[in-house]
């Protein structure tokens, strides 16, 4: 709580707020927390979710461009951990498999009152304790041995910045 007083502005933390609630209306409005959308679009048949997705992705593009250009975000490159990625993706499958929704739709959907999205927010809430309570051994030996260092396009092909765009 210290670190949310002294390291972070109010005006910031309101404005967090702020948009993700907006975000969160935004999302539900999409129909993205609806499981039948969410299957349709995994089966290729309803495309609205991908639709707000990629307009998503483009707005946030915009809004973090703006927000380098005025110093307020922090762009440095950070290290890849083969491992730990990996293993996060598997149970972030897992995850989204059996229960049919991603973590922020999960939110909103228990916010609509489907009981079925608390047992995955519970679910993640348990595995963040888990993981932060195995962090120490995680570190030595499964995060830090996976440290493969910083990756971009450019350095993964061998080719010089820009040439990836036009592959």
């Amino acid at each position: 709580m210290d670190y949310l007083m002294e390291g972070t502005s109010f005006s910031v933390l309101l404005l967090g707020l702020i948009t993700g609630i907006a975000f969160g209306l935004a999302i539900y409005k999409a129909g993205a927390s609806q499981y039948d959308k969410i299957l349709g679009m995994l089966r290729l048949k309803d495309f609205a979710i991908l639709k707000f997705m990629l307009t998503t992705i483009i707005v946030a593009g915009i809004g973090v461009h703006v927000l380098f250009g005025m110093d307020m975000i922090d762009l440095s490159l950070k290290p890849v951990w083969i491992w730990a990625q990996l293993l996060g993706g598997i149970i972030f499958g897992v995850g989204f498999a059996l229960l049919g929704y991603c973590p922020g739709t999960g939110v909103i959907a228990a916010g609509e009152g489907k009981k079925d999205a608390a047992f995955g927010i519970v679910g993640g809430l348990v595995g963040a304790g888990i993981f932060a309570h195995f962090w120490p051994a995680l570190s030595a030996s499964i995060i830090e041995p996976g440290n493969i260092g910083t990756v971009t396009l450019s350095s993964a092909l061998g080719v010089p910045i820009g040439i990836e765009l036009y592959l």
